[in-house]
């Protein structure tokens, strides 16, 4: 895809229709350039012709819409169900627009398990983008590998909070502690998420995935050294912790001994909770951002 095409699709993406002039004063672009590139996405399916309207005076002007059925977005979401997997897929338009769903229950996961799940979704339409996240779930490592050769296309594996940072303030740092999980963390930038690097390779001692609230002192001690390092190496405006339901003692704990460590240097800190729901629209949204 050219960059031109690259530029219409964006205005497009946002307008849902528009003429050849009003995507050259959007875009910057030359009518001529603009002509092109419109006549190769309207080939590709990507573009449709809508009719004509008037121009105030003089020719008629051809519309265009953005076919927003031409490619798809997928979300995956891998849970235990007692000995069984449960896969659920989601469908979604390019607005993110959930379209299609469709589950499925595994022993255990190979490499082409998912294959008939999207294919019985897509019936041979184009998919964009798969979305896998993170979870507690070990997956084959051919998985991502397979998928992307498979049907072509992205694949995302956002980790929770990736996800959740998605509404956060720039400067604002994403903590996710979920039990029986590694912890992970994000930082909103104007342009973006950034991921943090994996964090339980980071010399605090204790076993992440066994961490029990109700081993106050260790929980106080693993989570405050944690906000250290985050506060030390992203330099945070704020930080968002989005943690198990502890109790307001325990949190302002974590608190005061990170404080004490960082002399009073803590950025603004606050716990909160993270639903199923709020997991399954965090995706939603990550499936439907545009990305080159």
């Amino acid at each position: 895809m050219t960059p031109a095409q690259k530029k219409i699709l964006h205005t497009m993406h946002e307008r849902g229709e528009a003429t050849r002039p009003q995507l050259a004063a959007a875009t910057g672009l030359s009518e001529v350039t603009v002509g092109k590139a419109v006549a190769a996405l309207c080939r590709s399916g990507q573009l449709r012709q809508a009719g004509e309207i008037s121009s105030g005076g003089g020719r008629p002007v051809q519309l265009y819409h953005y076919n927003t059925t031409h490619a798809w977005h997928a979300a995956i979401a891998i849970s235990r169900e007692e000995t069984l997997l449960r896969v659920h897929v989601q469908l979604l338009d390019l607005h993110g627009n959930a379209k299609k769903s469709v589950e499925g229950r595994f022993t255990y996961l190979e490499a082409e398990s998912l294959d008939g799940l999207l294919e019985t979704l897509l019936r041979g339409r184009h998919l964009l983008s798969i979305t896998l996240p993170a979870s507690s779930i070990s997956l084959p490592d051919e998985l991502v590998p397979h998928l992307r050769q498979r049907f072509r296309c992205e694949i995302h594996t956002p980790s929770a909070a990736a996800l959740l940072a998605q509404e956060s303030e720039p400067g604002t740092a994403t903590l996710c502690l979920s039990a029986g999980q590694y912890p992970s963390c994000a930082i909103a930038h104007p342009h973006g998420i950034r991921e943090c690097g994996p964090l339980h390779l980071l010399p605090i001692p204790g076993d992440w995935t066994a961490l029990e609230a109700s081993d106050r002192n260790h929980a106080v001690e693993m989570v405050a050294s944690l906000l250290v390092i985050i506060t030390c190496t992203l330099a945070p405006q704020r930080i968002r912790v989005y943690a198990p339901a502890w109790s307001s003692r325990l949190t302002e704990r974590i608190r005061y001994n990170a404080a004490t460590k960082l002399k009073g240097h803590l950025p603004p800190l606050h716990f909160a909770q993270a639903s199923p729901a709020d997991m399954q629209q965090a995706t939603l949204t990550w499936c439907s951002a545009w990305r080159d």
